[in-house]
């Protein structure tokens, strides 16, 4: 059997087992036989969920649905502003784009307000050219309080280093000059 697992969950397993002086796969093996013993004997298992009352459900739901009330109340003032008069057109809901390439995955969560992501290197390009040459360093600092750029699979900060390393990239090296440990853009006049 294997199991596949996010790799934030996995290093939090490791971290879990190195602290229980354990391997990763020994502390799952563990944690499957206390669950698989407790359903047999018809205990709750260890770090389960108590079981809740269809009441305390229910005045959970109500108050959860007053809350969604109240915030799209909230909402619906303040997104209206006084000036404009909406057309029929914008009263129509939008359709959604077409997706291309392959379907997301099984349980994959899509963002209903994705914000397109800028590449790099026409953010370094961006940053150059309202504040002119700068070290790779600097760049980065610059391109993080910007904060128009998001890093796209890592959840490390941005660096001189990846700076370094998208200015050095064969394909957009001809759009940058080194002077001085400064870089700059290549069709600056």
């Amino acid at each position: 059997m294997s199991i596949r697992l996010d790799p934030r969950r996995l290093a939090a397993l490791k971290l879990l087992a190195a602290e229980a002086g354990l391997r990763p796969g020994e502390l799952v093996t563990q944690w499957v036989e206390e669950r698989l013993d407790a359903a047999r004997s018809g205990e709750q298992p260890a770090g389960a969920a108590p079981a809740v009352k269809p009441s305390e459900l229910a005045a959970l739901t109500a108050r959860v649905d007053e809350l969604s009330r109240r915030l799209d109340t909230l909402a619906g003032s303040s997104a209206a502003p006084a000036t404009s008069v909406a057309s029929a057109k914008d009263a129509e809901p939008a359709k959604p784009a077409k997706r291309r390439g392959r379907p997301p995955k099984a349980g994959a969560k899509l963002s209903a307000a994705k914000t397109p992501r800028i590449p790099l290197h026409d953010e370094i390009a961006a940053v150059i050219a309202e504040r002119g040459p700068m070290t790779a360093g600097e760049l980065a600092a610059a391109i993080v309080e910007r904060g128009r750029y998001t890093t796209p699979r890592s959840a490390k900060p941005l660096d001189a280093t990846t700076v370094n390393a998208r200015v050095s990239n064969p394909i957009y090296r001809s759009r940058f000059t080194r002077d001085s440990g400064r870089i700059g853009l290549a069709n600056a006049g």
